[in-house]
Order: C-alpha cells, then structure tokens, then sequence
C-alpha cells in the first residue's frame, strides 16, 4: 500500500491538504513505512474553488492508496475519494502511522 503524507518538517503530519507545497510518499513493508519519494505540488487558492487545479494536484498522488494530513475540506475530500484515494485526518508522527 502507498500513502501520501502532507508534512512541514518531514517528521509529524502538522498541514493542511490545501496548503501542501510538496506530498511525501511512503510504501508500507514488512518493517512498517518506508520513504520512497518527494512530490512537488503547489497549495490551492485560498478561498476559490478551482476544479482544474485540485485535479492537477490530485494527479500528483494517483497512485497512492491514502493521503494523510491534519485537515481537508469537503471538495477536495470527495475529488480524491472519487478516484480511490482514501482521506485521513491525522496529527502526529508519521512514524506512528498505522495502514
């Protein structure tokens, strides 16, 4: 399974999906998650629903499984559900990760 994670300083999921600048991707093993990449993005327009760009950013996770950040709101939420991606509201560690 892939995950995404949305992190400020690479150690705690601590941000918004909308104000991501960048998704880390991890892939569950045996020995729990490892790091196998760092995705550019850029965070969506505050206060504008902009379609194209939620697609766009959703385009960069589209192989993941689930995205983990500390908020999402509605829109953003059901675009990824849509495309198989699972949204999970999650503070802490990304160690502490469970899938």
């Amino acid at each position: 399974m892939r995950i995404a994670v949305v992190s400020s300083d690479r150690v705690k999921v601590d941000e918004k999906f909308s104000h991501a600048d960048r998704f880390l991707i991890y892939e569950q093993d045996k020995k729990g998650l490892k790091f196998i990449d760092e995705r550019v993005s850029e965070p969506l327009p505050y206060g504008v629903f902009d379609r194209d760009m939620l697609e766009w950013v959703a385009d960069i996770i589209d192989d993941c499984d689930k995205v983990f950040m500390a908020r999402i709101q509605e829109a953003p939420a059901r675009v990824l559900s849509d495309r198989g991606i699972t949204p999970v509201v999650y503070e802490g560690p990304i160690a502490d990760i469970r899938i």
